[in-house]
């Protein structure tokens, strides 16, 4: 982000207030264990495999990694634990930073968590990194190729950005606008094609950009609904409905990933070395 470096050019469909209220009233998860088995544990299996394949070949102990958009991150544990990664992250939520150092805490690792607006990195996280993650961070920001510019000043030359986000534009967003509108309206719908084009746009060369998962009722949101009868059924019909699916992907018939029902997409990209 060199050239952009000090000043925000892209708008945030999300207020920093928005997020401090969202860590504060969630409770630290467990942790990522890709072995444990059982359907509740599908989706992290999953995403090992993906990340297992996409690091096949390469060396990553010690190598460093940050984690963008980092709040309550159980994936900084994991990246370490699993593969070696140095992990840091980076988050303008003093709560979410504070969860996230926790979280590390308790997983014996040591990071190192920077409370601060990646649009305007410390001096020191500019070139440093061998992958740059986001979960769910660049589908907030529109021009979302100024985003993932942004992301991408915090890599070497040659390295790699991993950028997840929800897949709002097939049933699961119009699902989750009529469920939700206030979560939804934080969101810049993207496509697999639509965020390919961000990481293009941003000067980054894919690797690969896909759907992933074939279905994932449990990523939809219902929290401006009162707690009572109607918020759990959701939440329990969700997550029955997902797992029945999972084990027919997994036991039966792969499901495979698609526009309309899949979860997620993942970009893969790299900061090719003459980057500006």
């Amino acid at each position: 982000m060199e050239k952009i470096r000090g000043q925000r050019s892209a708008r945030d469909k999300a207020s920093p207030e928005f997020w401090d209220r969202w860590w504060e009233k969630s409770s630290l998860p467990d942790p990522i264990d890709p072995h444990r088995p059982g359907l509740k544990n599908y989706p992290f299996r999953r995403f090992h495999q993906y990340f297992e394949r996409l690091f096949r070949g390469g060396h990553t102990d010690f190598m460093e990694m940050i984690e963008v958009g980092c709040a309550q991150s159980v994936y900084l544990p994991y990246f370490a634990k699993q593969f070696g990664y140095k992990a840091s992250g980076i988050d303008r939520s003093e709560t979410g930073c504070k969860a996230a150092r926790a979280l590390l805490q308790r997983e014996g690792i040591r990071g190192d968590i920077y409370c601060a607006d990646f649009f305007r990195a410390p001096e020191q996280l500019l070139r440093r990194f061998d992958v740059v993650v986001s979960f769910g961070v660049v589908e907030h920001f529109e021009p979302t190729a100024e985003a993932v510019r942004a992301m991408a000043s915090l890599l070497k030359p040659e390295g790699r950005m991993i950028s997840s986000v929800p897949n709002l534009t097939g049933l699961l967003g119009k699902y989750q606008s009529l469920l939700d509108w206030n979560i939804y309206s934080v969101h810049v719908p993207l496509s697999r094609q639509s965020l390919a084009s961000a990481h293009r746009e941003a000067g980054l060369e894919i690797e690969r950009c896909e759907y992933f998962l074939p279905i994932n009722l449990e990523v939809l949101n219902v929290e401006s609904w009162a707690r009572g009868f109607p918020s759990w059924f959701i939440n329990r019909s969700h997550g029955a409905i997902s797992r029945a699916l999972w084990f027919v992907d997994d036991h039966l018939v792969r499901i495979p990933p698609n526009r309309w029902t899949s979860p997620y997409i993942i970009c893969v990209a790299r900061r090719p070395p003459g980057w500006k």
